[in-house]
This record gives structure tokens, C-alpha cells and sequence, in this order.
């Protein structure tokens, strides 16, 4: 069952009408299908429907994931087809449906909307499926059947229809949600050439898995899926290996930086000292004298060596690494960063928006730390505005909940954004698009959440500018 980019689902602003509509159509459809196709009191007593129900919740433990995290390919397709050809819509229905649900609440961790969501479309997707298979000449399926060249289009009809159901039903919510067309979306996510192949993959594996069902029973299901899971159980150590690998790499790197910002922060800021104190001299004389043009040059020297010593806090920050933990109320800091920051005058064409989950709670957190992260996201947003010559500003910090106790910050802006090709570049150290920045703002963000044991990231706000998230785990140490 193919899911939204998660990078796009883990925290968002509140639900647009739009969406919450949507959301409620394919719930209330799904419930009106299931009323219709109910397998009854007698359904309930057949063995072999319960036993596919645990088959299908089985093969959501096989999904593939890749090492960003931003993907998987999950087994379910290929049992869900076979559940579509074995049974009638009033079992099928009631097998995926339920299997659906119970993985997504129980094994994946969403919240019951999402759930509810999930085990809706997945319903009516295998109702689609089902009428395709059967309008177009499907029958009993048994070995006989397959033998006869004509099964094969009946198949097909299922899987294409299978197919852009559910993932068009997925995609529409993705619409909804980012305000993008609809075609592109799906395009984006999931008509891509392996993403199809994958698709097309777990679609022809269903007749084996059903041959093999048929000629030797539930002992053939075991053994069809025992190599796969001996792959996923591969597939997992080698991502966990190369993830722990690039971790390491990264911190090693960033470490070294930070040492070599330290020292060479240290070294400038003795250097100018010295300069600001001789340029204020100067000035001084200068302006005894009345000379104008020294006056002037002077006041040029301390502007100049006033930028400088920008650059070398942004050096000090970055390569600052101690981290004192105490607990903090995470909505009360934000909270109290935008009442600290909203008096400031480049805020005055912005309208700061804070929506705060109740549900959020203490965590154990540098709050200097955490706070200087907001302020310093906040402070981007509001001048990427203004340099975009807005006069109609939002910027919106947002708090949510994680599964676990972890607790995702959101801040969005609706500026220039940031372009998809160069978000990957903006959390390196000395990267800046600013003609007076010193590129170690969100380098310094970057690090304080790597020490947290947290994360950042940027994508794309439904605002139409950038949205920072930030990322902190119930259980966090210091780098």
C-alpha cells in the first residue's frame, strides 16, 4: 500500500476545509461499502477468512525501507491481490480493510485520523479491484483457471485498477494538503519508473503466491514469503549499517569544523578588537581635526570590522557543543520566543501565527539552545519576506505531539521559499544566499538539533514559502 512522502506528513498545520471534506467522503464511502458487503453472522465462522485476515496483517511487517527513510515497498499488494481473487467482495473487503487498519494504528503509529484514513482507502480500493476482476470475466480462481490465456486479462483489469485507485486516492490527500495539481502530485510520488516497476513487480508475484496456496495450502504461503522475509531482515541490517556509518562520518566532519571555527573565531576576535579600538582612535582625531573624509573612512573601518565580528559569533556558535540538559515546556518556550522577538521591527509587516498542541509536555533540552534555533529560524522567515517585498507576511510556529514522547517543531513562512535544489546545501556551514549573512545560522541549527539527538529539515510550506522542521525525541544525549 503505497503512503504519503513522510516528509510530508509528519507534522502539519491545521487541515484545510478542503481536505477535512475529502478525508470524510472516502471515510463515509468506505463504511457505506462495508454496509453493503457484509460477509453476515455465517461469514464470521469461515476459518480460512481469518486465516488470510493474519496473512495480510503479516505481510505489513515486509516493507522495504531506503536509507533516507522517504520510502518503502511493502509485501501488502501482492496479498491483498490474492485476497481480491480468492474472495468475494464481502470477505475481501472485511480482510484488507481490517488488516489495513490494525497495521497502521499498531505497527506504523498514526494517529486515528490517518488510520481511519488508510483502512478507507484501502477498502475502496478493493472493491474497485474486485468489480474489475469480475466485469472482466473473472472467475473461481484455481489452477484450471490460470491455464486459460483469457485469465490473464481479468488479472490486469485488477491490478491497473487496483493500482490507480489507491494510489489516487493517496494522491488527492496530497493535493489537498500542499496545494498542488493533482496530476503532478501523483506523477511526483508514484508515476515514476520504479515506482511502477515495483508495483508492476508485486502484482505479477500474486499468482505465485496463490499457485503455490493452491497446490500445497498454507504451507506454500509460509514458504513463498520466507525467502522475503530473509531479504527485509538483510535489506534492514545493511540500511542500519550504512546509516551508523554515514552518522559517524558526518559527526566526525562536523566535529573537525567546529574545532577549526573555534580556533580561527578565537584568533579574529582578538584581531579585531584591536582594530575596532584603533578605528575608534582614529575617529576620534578625525573628528578633532574635522577631517570628514578620515572621519569618514574611519566610520567605514568600524562598520566593516562590526560585520566581522558577526562572522566570528556565527564561528562560535557553530563550533559550541555542550549541551545542558534540563526540562523544559516546549509550548511555553516558543510560546515566549515570538512575544521575546515580535517587538522587533522587521516583524511589523509579519503576522507571527503560534499554534501550540496541548498534548506537547516537558522534554530535557538546552532551552538556550532550542531557543536560539527558533529565533533563528523565525528571524530567516521574516527577512526572506521582507527582501521579497512582502507587505502581507505570515510566518506560523507550530508544536505537535510525535509517537514516542518526541516532539516536532514546525516554522513556515509565506516568502520565495527555498528552491528544491538547493535545500540540501543550506544546513552546511558558510552556505548563504544573504548578501550580509555569514552562512552559519542554520548550520548552528543543524548542530544543536544533531546534539539533542534530534533533526532538521526543510521542504516546501503550503504557505508558499519554506517550512523548517525540527524534530526532538523523547530520549536525547548530548553529542
Amino acid at each position: 500500500m503505497p503512503d504519503p512522502p513522510q516528509g510530508e506528513v509528519r507534522a502539519s498545520p491545521a487541515m484545510g476545509r478542503s481536505l477535512r471534506l475529502y478525508v470524510g467522503a472516502v471515510i463515509t464511502a468506505s463504511l457505506g461499502a462495508l454496509a453493503v458487503f457484509s460477509p453476515g453472522l455465517d461469514g464470521l465462522a469461515r476459518p480460512d477468512a481469518w486465516i488470510w485476515l493474519l496473512i495480510c496483517l503479516g505481510a505489513e511487517f515486509l516493507w522495504l525501507e531506503t536509507i533516507s527513510g522517504e520510502g518503502t515497498d511493502s509485501m501488502a499488494s501482492t496479498v491483498n491481490f490474492a485476497v481480491i481473487f480468492l474472495f468475494a467482495p464481502s470477505f475481501a473487503l472485511w480482510i484488507v480493510g481490517l488488516s489495513v487498519l490494525a497495521a497502521t494504528r499498531f505497527i506504523q503509529k498514526r494517529n486515528l485520523l490517518k488510520s481511519a484514513f488508510g483502512f478507507s482507502q484501502m477498502v475502496l480500493t478493493t472493491l474497485a479491484a474486485s468489480w474489475a476482476f469480475r466485469l472482466a470475466g473473472g472467475g473461481s480462481w484455481e489452477i484450471s483457471f490460470l491455464r486459460n490465456p483469457q485469465s490473464l486479462i481479468p488479472c490486469v483489469a485488477a491490478g491497473v485498477t487496483y493500482s490507480l485507485v489507491n494510489t489516487g486516492l493517496v494522491s488527492v490527500a496530497v493535493a489537498l494538503e500542499k496545494g498542488l495539481p493533482l496530476v503532478e502530485t501523483w506523477r511526483t510520488n508514484y508515476g515514476y519508473r520504479n515506482s511502477l516497476l515495483s508495483a508492476l513487480a508485486l502484482f505479477i508475484m500474486s499468482p505465485l503466491l496463490l499457485i503455490a496456496y493452491l497446490a500445497v495450502g498454507y504451507w506454500g504461503v509460509f514458504l513463498f514469503f520466507l525467502p522475503l522475509l530473509i531479504v527485509k531482515n538483510q535489506n534492514q541490517e545493511y540500511i542500519e549499517l550504512q546509516r551508523t556509518t554515514q552518522a559517524l562520518i558526518g559527526s566526525e566532519r562536523m566535529a573537525a569544523k567546529g574545532e577549526m571555527a573555534a580556533e580561527i573565531a578565537h584568533e579574529l576576535g582578538n584581531y579585531l578588537a584591536i582594530l575596532s579600538g584603533r578605528a575608534q582612535l582614529l575617529q576620534g582625531r578625525a573628528m578633532k581635526t574635522a577631517d570628514a573624509a578620515m572621519a569618514k573612512d574611519t566610520q567605514i573601518i568600524r562598520d566593516q570590522v562590526s560585520n566581522m565580528t558577526v562572522l566570528t559569533k556565527g564561528l562560535l556558535d557553530f563550533s559550541h557543543k555542550e549541551v545542558k540538559l534540563h526540562d523544559a515546556d516546549l509550548n511555553e518556550l516558543a510560546r515566549k520566543t515570538v512575544e521575546f522577538i515580535r517587538p522587533q521591527n522587521r516583524f511589523d509587516t509579519v503576522d507571527l501565527q503560534v499554534e501550540l498542541d496541548p498534548r506537547v509536555g516537558s522534554l530535557s533540552v538546552d532551552a538556550g539552545q532550542i531557543q536560539q534555533v527558533l529565533i533563528n529560524l523565525i528571524k530567516n522567515a521574516a527577512d526572506a519576506i521582507l527582501n521579497d517585498g512582502r507587505t502581507d507576511g505570515i510566518i506560523h510556529v507550530a508544536t505537535a505531539a510525535e509517537p514516542g514522547g518526541g516532539i516536532h517543531v514546525v516554522v513556515e513562512d509565506n516568502g520565495p521559499g527555498i528552491p528544491e535544489s538547493s535545500r540540501h546545501r543550506v544546513f552546511e556551514p558558510a552556505y548563504t544566499t544573504k548578501a550580509d549573512g555569514h552562512g552559519f545560522g542554520l548550520s548552528t541549527c543543524y548542530r544543536i538539533l544533531g546534539n539533542h539527538g534530534g533533526k532538521i529539515w526543510v521542504d516546501e510550506s503550503p504557505l508558499g514559502g519554506a517550512r523548517f522542521h525540527m524534530l526532538l525525541p523523547a530520549s536525547k544525549k548530548a553529542a
